[in-house]
């Protein structure tokens, strides 16, 4: 081997090095802007956010968080992060028009840097507004450049132009506010589609309705039955979203416009005891989806479908940490409907968890069940413990 050759191959392996070291710290620092948004300070296990928009005021923190909320859409202030900070929340928060004086930029990098900051919100539903999505990645690039090392998410008015915007941010929200003027069941949907959309990894919010359209009517033209979602709605919203895989419940609003969500107690009320539903089945949150074809009936025949054209009980299965087995199934119609299903396989048969009046106790896989729902319910079936013995 001649001396031009050896030193050819040894520039060659070194190249190859190189590449590799790059490889691996691209993937390093996207796995970190990813899951950043998912710890606090030195706590390393998963944050998933359940939080609400329209707070801007610091006194406000405390109502939200005795609520049960751990995340806000609110101001970059010192005075807000730190409160929010002290009361182990997260903010997402909206980043000044510009950075042109030493002053804002000293601001925006203290906020960036701040342990309460979960993102930067980047644009409030462009799709709607029209904004191209070339123009949407200009400023993303233009704030990462500041720099910006929090990450960065934007929200969606429709799901199905994820694929358009899916790319541009680290988180992608997507909300869809249906009462009264459009079915529940398209919420779904549009979490569904946003989901297919952006990489498994990268974390999904569904934002979800709690005000009355009313107090923004001027954008519903045409529509005169204005309500708040019962609770009900709201719980079936819920549910719907973590079924389709979101890694976060963002509700909308505190406050906006008019619009005061302390000023609707029932509404306030409603909201809470959801919150409290999804923290007393917090499994659910990291639970894998698991892939499973139902062998399943609806009566009435002809309500089987809902107005998505999808089946009109959602039926998920989700396996937990600890290998247990969960079957969420969700009426996503106004109609009372029977379920005929013959349940998957699990260990010792299942138990109804969710529903404390149900009518019927534990189920064994290998039978028919009949069950039924009523409007917009949900019920969450848990797979028994498998049963262990010491042996002598």
């Amino acid at each position: 081997m001649t001396l031009a050759s050896s030193q050819r191959k040894l520039w060659l392996v070194s190249l190859f090095k190189h590449i590799i070291l790059r490889f691996v710290c691209c993937v390093f620092t996207s796995w970190c802007v990813v899951m950043a948004p998912h710890c606090i300070g030195e706590d390393t296990s998963p944050f998933f956010p359940i939080g609400i928009y329209g707070v801007s005021d610091v006194e406000d923190l405390e109502t939200v968080h005795r609520a049960g909320f751990n995340c806000v859409k609110g101001p970059s202030n010192g005075a807000f992060l730190d409160k929010a900070a002290s009361l182990g929340m997260r903010v997402i928060a909206s980043p000044q028009s510009s950075f042109d004086t030493p002053e804002k930029l000293k601001n925006f990098h203290d906020a960036d840097s701040h342990p309460a900051l979960l993102s930067w919100y980047l644009v409030d539903e462009p799709d709607m507004h029209r904004t191209p999505p070339w123009k949407v990645a200009m400023d993303q690039r233009r704030l990462k450049a500041v720099p910006a090392h929090s990450p960065v998410s934007l929200v969606l008015y429709d799901g199905a132009h994820s694929g358009d915007y899916g790319a541009i941010p680290d988180i992608l929200m997507v909300d869809h506010y249906p009462v009264p003027w459009m079915p529940l069941a398209h919420f779904a949907q549009h979490m569904n589609w946003a989901r297919n959309a952006i990489p498994q990894h990268k974390p999904l919010y569904g934002v979800l309705q709690a005000f009355n359209w009313y107090h923004f009517r001027d954008v519903l033209p045409g529509v005169t039955d204005f309500r708040v979602p019962t609770l009900e709605e709201l719980q079936c919203m819920t549910f719907m979203a973590l079924a389709e895989g979101v890694d976060g419940l963002i509700y909308y609003t505190l406050r906006s416009g008019d619009w005061d969500l302390l000023e609707h107690p029932d509404t306030w009320n409603a909201l809470q005891q959801v919150i409290r539903s999804v923290k007393e089945n917090e499994y659910l949150l990291t639970a894998e989806r698991q892939w499973w074809i139902p062998a399943a009936k609806i009566d009435p025949y002809e309500k089987r479908r809902n107005a998505a054209l999808e089946s009109s009980i959602s039926m998920t299965l989700f396996k937990g940490g600890d290998g247990l087995k969960h079957l969420l199934l969700i009426n996503t119609t106004p109609h009372s409907l029977t379920l005929r299903i013959r349940l998957p396989e699990a260990a010792h048969g299942w138990a109804s968890v969710f529903q404390k009046d149900t009518p019927f106790g534990g189920f064994q896989s290998e039978n028919v069940c009949l069950i039924p729902f009523k409007s917009y319910q949900v019920r969450l079936l848990k797979g028994f413990e498998p049963v262990t013995f010491d042996l002598p």
